[in-house]
């Protein structure tokens, strides 16, 4: 009797999720000039930090983009990044989460700046004098790879359980981070 008791509440209470899940209202996701401005700003910053490093700039790849947003809106069904980096296809990948109370997207420029910079912030923790992949600085290192040349990022917008994310996911080719090449790939602040 309590077996069938426990199965009972089992059944209703999922019962009760998938109603919520089937009545979830829809994400806001941005507009087009939020995306164009989102897009603009990112590359600027991408070659604006390159350039710093004597890396050349990257151009915008609409291939690369197409895959970052469906990697964006995969990684949105998860908590903040707890998808990880799994399933990539042959490009490097730098993600980015932002969560706030608020509804409202954030403007695509304000976005894009405050994903950069949190990436490229980690150029204080890489040592140049001994250069290779370290825990805390693999953004910096993918952002600045000398010999990534194309650049494809998306932002969308998930809600968990209190709070509205925000994901912004850039994938580059050919990828960075690769043991042995760091000298020639992540140069020292001109």
């Amino acid at each position: 009797m309590k077996s069938a008791v426990m199965l009972l509440v089992a059944m209703v209470l999922f019962a009760s999720v998938v109603a919520q899940a089937q009545t979830r209202t829809p994400m806001p996701q941005p507009d087009a000039a939020t995306v164009k401005a989102f897009e603009e700003k990112v590359l600027a910053m991408h070659n604006a930090f390159r350039a710093k490093h004597g890396a050349p700039p990257l151009t915008w790849d609409t291939t690369i983009a197409a895959y970052a947003k469906r990697r964006a809106a995969y990684i949105s069904q998860h908590y903040a990044l707890s998808a990880g980096h799994a399933g990539l296809e042959g490009y490097g990948e730098n993600l980015h989460w932002s969560g706030g109370s608020s509804a409202v997207f954030p403007k695509g420029g304000a976005a894009a700046e405050s994903a950069v910079k949190s990436w490229y912030n980690e150029v204080g923790r890489y040592n140049f004098a001994k250069p290779g992949f370290a825990s805390g600085t693999g953004h910096f290192t993918q952002l600045v790879w000398k010999a990534s040349t194309r650049l494809g990022c998306a932002i969308v917008q998930g809600k968990a359980t209190q709070r509205w994310e925000t994901y912004v996911v850039c994938n580059y080719s050919p990828p960075g981070n690769y043991q042995g090449q760091f000298p020639a790939n992540v140069l020292p602040p001109k």
